[in-house]
């Protein structure tokens, strides 16, 4: 069974030396927005638009940076639980699931829950507050801070 603390110590180790990193959020994201915006034209007339490769259908952080043809690139884990999942070595089937891109666009608390996977309450709420507050366009580092004052009873920082 994976506890809360190795959770938050494997997280510390994704996070230590990215403090200051911040996933721009799909609002904020131009790509994201002009692909968004594109309306299809029933002419044929413009061609759409490119997809994000940070984001899953301009609403999500990806867990793993998406190739050229939007499926996730299991080498360049993007957000924070995408870096967790390399660095305790987890694999797609760990998640019962057959890629990364079957995964993307899920909040992580569902994919540990509908996996069965071995993790204790407090694990899976502090990785569900990391995602949340990392979506909300704040540092990791103060994602963390934050994660853990909610986890162990300070409240929220």
């Amino acid at each position: 069974m994976i506890t809360y603390e190795d959770v938050k110590n494997d997280i510390w180790e994704v996070i230590k030396d990215k403090m200051d990193f911040v996933y721009e959020m799909t609002s904020d994201c131009d790509v994201c927005n002009e692909h968004n915006d594109w309306e299809w034209d029933p002419e044929g007339y413009g061609e759409e638009p490119p997809t994000c490769n940070k984001h899953h259908d301009g609403d999500a952080c990806r867990y793993f940076y998406a190739d050229e043809y939007g499926s996730s690139n299991c080498d360049t884990p993007a957000c924070v639980v995408g870096n967790w999942f390399v660095h305790a070595k987890l694999y797609p089937e760990d998640l019962n699931a057959r890629t990364w891109s079957d995964l993307e666009g899920q909040g992580v608390g569902p994919i540990l829950k509908a996996a069965n996977f071995p993790i204790d309450e407090k694990g899976s709420n502090f990785l569900q507050l990391m995602q949340n507050f990392q979506d909300t366009g704040i540092s990791w580092g103060v994602a963390f801070d934050r994660a853990v004052a909610k986890c162990e009873g300070a409240g929220a920082a």
